[in-house]
């Protein structure tokens, strides 16, 4: 919608290969999306409501170089990869076992629920000789910098992970500087006296999954001393809301209004001034040693220009805490791991990042684009639809299938588009056996009706005879060159039968349970392709079970996660058994002939 030209001209490119495309519908279609943004030019400067839409698909690809242990007889790492917006964590990867070289191949798509300042990819070893995972490295990627690589493999660099490093947020302080009155109501000295409140944070980091936030002050005089005072905390917040107000003042002006409960008794003295004040930001931690650092915030007061710029409600940005002492600085790397010679020798991390925002207007502006889009079943040929050139000028064509089937069944009209568009697939279509084979507009649309409609149906299909497989954790291994001792394959084999023939018999037998709306489409389907192929017997069956084998159950098999079938981690021997029944679906619902004396058996 925002580049109106460039699509319509890729479309107009396209035309010498769709003649059937109206020329009258492609101007309507142009028409409205000029509209659309012209509207937005001419409201510019009127407040338009609309709402920002940011979505990510995250893929881990692999790592290379990673550091081998120190300790223990085996110099190699079980490593695995977490997900984080902010130290959020929001995914994790399986884990590869005994590499350096860790392959993933692992892929998450999600809708970003908040504002973030960074993504971050955490590198973990799983170590079971010190039973607990080391932190390797991480990843992290500003907010402001995703653009920079969507839909582009990158390799970054692994960095160290400390105390510093997990800094965020930001503060509103407010500070006030009073003079103090003496008994005869005479003012003894100007900005004697530091109102100090804390209004609110925002951001902070999450430490061991929550964030208990509270704050200390500290004041710093020109004599070298200091005193402390801190705020209550503030339980399970990364946006916490104080309120809370402290004062401090200088020595030589204390007396009866002296607050007794500082920290340090500072003793009456001349000449002393304010020097700096510090808010740090501390996540309470009751059962450790100390609590966690989560940032501080420093305010020169050293002199009259400095403290009337610091007189006034600021937001800080929270900083990293600088002058701890090497000794006391947390170490950047797990105990027991090797030194480094570089910050390159951790190692790097290929991702594939795509990252889209989108504003979403109010509805009325989409109106005239909704109706005619809801047209498009009517249109002949369907070729000449605003649907269908709208999955033609869209570079994916998931990106276009996705909006269109919520459209559509918003209406309750994908029934009869997906007819329309499924019509025209099949004629063209020679070949019986290459009925919805390809990546086309209908196809991907049948996919994503599926997951909508049929997320429940699959979930009370699949979920018992999974969790079996997850419970028992059978080997299923039949590939001889896997197989370390050829004697296991029988009973691999008897192994794999067996969760085999839950499965199929679980989804043969769920018939009656499968959603209406899908049941109406592949009915639909079946007699496009009976009427197409009269004399082939075997399209009615192949052209649905390439959509319920192929497309909906085997993929949820392999992809468990992905489905919301388990949360849990899946081990390589597990992910093994799940691609072995994943196959072995996918070749029942071809309706092929068995290769192989292993298949065979199946």
């Amino acid at each position: 919608i925002c580049h109106p030209q460039e699509v319509m001209k890729r479309r107009e490119d396209n035309t010498t290969r769709h003649s059937q495309v109206s020329r009258k519908e492609m101007n309507t279609l142009r028409a409205i999306i000029n509209k659309i943004r012209l509207d937005r030019v001419t409201n510019q400067d009127q407040r338009i409501t609309y709402i920002l839409e940011e979505k990510e698909k995250i893929i881990t690809r692999e790592a290379k170089n990673l550091q081998c242990r120190s300790h223990g007889s085996v110099s190699q790492r079980d490593v695995y990869c977490t997900l984080s917006l902010d130290q959020e964590e929001i995914f994790r990867t399986s884990t590869a076992e005994r590499t350096l070289n860790p392959f993933f191949g692992e892929e998450f798509q999600f809708e970003v629920p908040r504002r973030f300042r960074y993504l971050s990819v955490y590198v973990y070893d799983r170590d079971r000789h010190l039973k607990q995972d080391k932190v390797l490295g991480k990843v992290a990627i500003k907010r402001d910098d995703l653009s920079k690589y969507h839909n582009k493999d990158h390799w970054f660099p692994i960095h160290p992970v400390d105390a510093d490093s997990e800094v965020q947020g930001k503060a509103n302080i407010e500070v006030k500087f009073e003079p103090i009155l003496k008994r005869n109501n005479e003012i003894e000295q100007q900005n004697n006296r530091i109102t100090v409140r804390l209004i609110e944070c925002s951001d902070l980091t999450i430490k061991n999954g929550c964030c208990d936030p509270f704050a200390s002050f500290t004041m710093f005089y020109s004599n070298g001393k200091h005193e402390s005072k801190r705020t209550k905390v503030k339980k399970k917040t990364v946006s916490p809301y104080f309120d809370e107000v402290v004062v401090f003042e200088l020595p030589n002006s204390r007396g009866q209004n002296h607050d007794r409960d500082t920290t340090y008794n500072l003793l009456h003295e001349r000449d002393v001034d304010f020097s700096e004040l510090r808010v740090t930001l501390w996540h309470d931690s009751p059962g450790m040693a100390d609590n966690i650092f989560l940032g501080e915030v420093k305010i020169p007061l050293q002199d009259a220009q400095h403290q009337q710029f610091a007189a006034s409600s600021k937001w800080h940005i929270c900083a990293k805490l600088r002058l701890r002492s090497s000794k006391n600085r947390p170490c950047s790397k797990s105990p027991g791991s090797p030194p480094r010679a570089h910050q390159d020798s951790l190692g790097s991390l290929r991702l594939k990042i795509h990252y889209t925002q989108d504003h979403v207007f109010s509805s009325h502006m989409y109106d005239p684009l909704r109706q005619l889009i809801l047209q498009s079943a009517q249109i002949e040929p369907i070729t000449s639809s605003a649907a269908y050139i709208l999955g033609e000028i869209v570079p994916s064509k998931l990106d276009a299938a996705q909006p269109l089937v919520r459209v559509f069944m918003h209406h309750g009209q994908i029934v009869p588009m997906v007819r329309a568009l499924a019509r025209w697939e099949i004629s063209k279509v020679t070949d019986a056996n290459t009925i919805f084979r390809g990546n086309t507009l209908v196809s991907k649309m049948m996919d994503e009706v599926m997951k909508l409609a049929g997320l429940h149906y699959l979930h009370n299909t699949l979920r018992p005879s999974l969790e079996l497989v997850f419970q028992e954790r059978k080997p299923c291994e039949i590939d001889p060159t896997r197989v370390k001792d050829p004697t296991v394959i029988e009973t691999n084999l008897a192994n794999l039968k067996e969760y085999v023939e839950n499965i199929f018999q679980a989804i043969t037998t769920s018939a009656l349970h499968c959603p209406s709306l899908m049941c109406q489409m592949f009915h639909d389907l079946k007699e496009l392709a009976s009427t197409r192929f009269p004399d082939n017997r075997e399209v009615r069956y192949s052209v649905i079970s390439g959509f319920i084998f192929l497309r909906f159950f085997a993929p949820a098999i392999l992809g468990p996660k992905l489905f919301d079938l388990t949360t849990e981690q899946i081990d390589t021997q597990t992910n093994r058994t799940l691609t072995l029944i994943s196959k072995t679906i996918q070749s029942l619902g071809n309706l092929v002939s068995c290769r192989s004396a292993q298949q065979a058996d199946l």
